[in-house]
């Protein structure tokens, strides 16, 4: 996987979230995972390596608790990707630099899951 070329996307994959989440773990690249949808949806599922819960129906009024991760690299996922994808237009408005959408959300995510 070349993280440069991941890096000019809008969107990555399920398959590409793996490999990212793996390459965390060595501490070969670091990002914020940001599940945005609501929490009755996180508790039922979700993607191991969430690194925040901030429901879309909520964002504009949490985007601050984001504020810390502005220049690091988010990966925005929901259930199938309509809510990450209003997630990312959202944040980039808000001047976060690099933001990708998970496409097909969890729904195609083929990783661990809770």
């Amino acid at each position: 996987m070349k993280i440069e070329s991941l890096l000019k996307k809008d969107e990555i994959n399920g398959s590409e979230l793996e490999q990212m989440i793996e390459l965390r773990k060595k501490n070969q690249l670091d990002f914020v995972l940001v599940d945005v949808r609501e929490e009755y949806e996180f508790k039922n599922q979700h993607i191991i390596g969430v690194d925040k819960l901030v429901p879309m129906s909520e964002l504009s009024i949490k985007a601050d608790e984001l504020e810390n991760f502005k220049q690091k690299l988010i990966i925005a996922q929901c259930k199938s990707g309509g809510r990450s994808a209003q997630a990312q237009m959202f944040l980039r408005r808000l001047g976060f630099e690099k933001v990708l959408n998970l496409s097909g959300g969890i729904l195609k995510y083929r990783g661990q899951t809770s």
